[in-house]
Order: C-alpha cells, then sequence, then structure tokens
C-alpha cells in the first residue's frame, strides 16, 4: 500500500472507540487525521478546512447529518475523496453516492488501509 504522508483525512464516527482505533491506524500509516463524532461538526470542519484530501465516514450518525447526507454537502462545495462505513450491506442504501468507496463494518487494518490506498489512488482529484 502507498503512504501519503502529507495527506490530511477527515473521520466522522459515532463510536468512540472506532474512531479512536481507526484514527491510531491511519497515523500509524503517516496520515494527519481530525476526529470528529457527528456528520454536522465534521462538515463545519470540512468547510473551515480546504487542505483535507479524505473524508472517511460512518454513514449512521446522530446529530443530523448522516455520511450519506455529509457526502452530498461536502461535495456541493467542492470535490473530495470519500470513503464511507457501514455495519449494513451497502445494498440497502437507495442513495448511496457515486464514486464513493464502500467499508464494511466490522474492518480490520488491511480492510482500512486498502480502502483508504484505493481512493487516494482515484486521478481525478
Amino acid at each position: 500500500m502507498t503512504q501519503a504522508p502529507s495527506k490530511t483525512i477527515l473521520l466522522a464516527e459515532d463510536d468512540q472507540n472506532a474512531r479512536e482505533v481507526t484514527a491510531l491506524v491511519l497515523e500509524a500509516a503517516g496520515y494527519h487525521v481530525i476526529s470528529t463524532a457527528n456528520g454536522s461538526r465534521a462538515l463545519e470542519i470540512f468547510l473551515a478546512d480546504a487542505d483535507i484530501d479524505l473524508l472517511l465516514s460512518d454513514i449512521h450518525m446522530p446529530g443530523g447529518i448522516d455520511g450519506i447526507e455529509l457526502t452530498q454537502r461536502a461535495r456541493m462545495t467542492r470535490q473530495i475523496r470519500i470513503v464511507l462505513i457501514s455495519s449494513d450491506p451497502r445494498s440497502s442504501f437507495t442513495d448511496f453516492p457515486d464514486d464513493v468507496i464502500f467499508l464494511p463494518k466490522p474492518y480490520d487494518r488491511r480492510s482500512l488501509l486498502g480502502a483508504v490506498d484505493e481512493v487516494m489512488r482515484q486521478s481525478r482529484f
């Protein structure tokens, strides 16, 4: 897997343990991680920081904005690489966005880094 030490990932995950472990794995791989517990705060951070290279978000989160809506709102302002996470199958989301990588829960270090690496290789960004 290709490391990208200068890349910044915005992580939106309401489960504190999952958020902390995911951030640790990504930071150990050389990424800068900004973490938050809900979609509303993630959107605020995204809009304020043009240096975010990837949005990694759980789909089901409290606070009024889920991962799919977060994706839609973020893409209204600029193109961004996105990985969405859920324990529900991708097929259960009728409004799942195009050009987004889906990472099923539970995931391990290898599948997390594989999904991030895959989306970071997308050339259109």
